[in-house]
């Protein structure tokens, strides 16, 4: 995906961050086509519609950037996958979105958050890295439970491919204060069960 300034018309739109639940996800279809080809637009189309948690970023009514976000263990957090308009690149957008999920799994309760990104996309690599994202390494790297990034037991779920890396953030310090876990994300009010406790908005 290649990295286009964002137009001066872009840049002036005020830009919010909303969840789009249910059929409103279709709302980002527009967003991955165009960040996307080939079997990644397939993948992040059909994740869309599975996925725990689907944020985006909306500009005068249009979704011009959209972060697909999951929970693969209650204190892990995914991100599968963060896209924005071409028109909108290099606006801040992509930030905004990465900064969003994170305090999203922060407030459910995630200790550990990955991303897969692919090892010739250095935009992107850049945006996790100056968030604190590293690469995690495959034998060498201690477990998440215990403290570390390694991944083992999450990785097929993750659905990583040849020419992609994983990398990985600690959102708790192996030595913080045991505290009461979370489910891992903040469920949209829209889409909570009727019996489900109402839970403090992480947004």
């Amino acid at each position: 995906m290649s990295e286009q300034p964002a137009t001066a018309a872009a840049r002036e739109v005020p830009i919010r961050l909303v969840d789009l639940v249910g059929s409103e996800r279709e709302r980002a279809v527009p967003a991955i086509r165009d960040g996307f080809t080939g079997i990644y637009r397939w993948h992040a189309t059909r994740e869309l519609r599975q996925v725990t948690r689907v944020r985006a970023a909306s500009a005068a009514g249009t979704i011009v950037g959209v972060a697909l976000l999951d929970v693969l263990e209650p204190e892990v957090g995914y991100v599968y996958y963060i896209t924005v308009l071409s028109a909108h690149r290099r606006s801040g957008v992509g930030g905004q979105l990465l900064d969003d999920a994170l305090a999203q799994f922060r407030s459910g309760g995630a200790e550990v958050v990955y991303a897969a990104i692919r090892t010739d996309n250095l935009p992107s690599r850049l945006l996790f890295e100056r968030r604190g994202f590293r690469e995690v390494g495959r034998r060498e790297e201690p477990l998440w439970r215990d403290g570390g990034l390694g991944a083992w037991g999450l990785r097929s779920r993750m659905r990583i491919v040849p020419g992609e890396r994983l990398l990985g953030v600690r959102l708790v310090l192996p030595d913080a204060a045991h505290r009461p876990r979370g489910d891992g994300i903040t469920a949209p009010e829209a889409e909570r069960s009727p019996r489900e406790p109402r839970r403090p908005s992480g947004g």
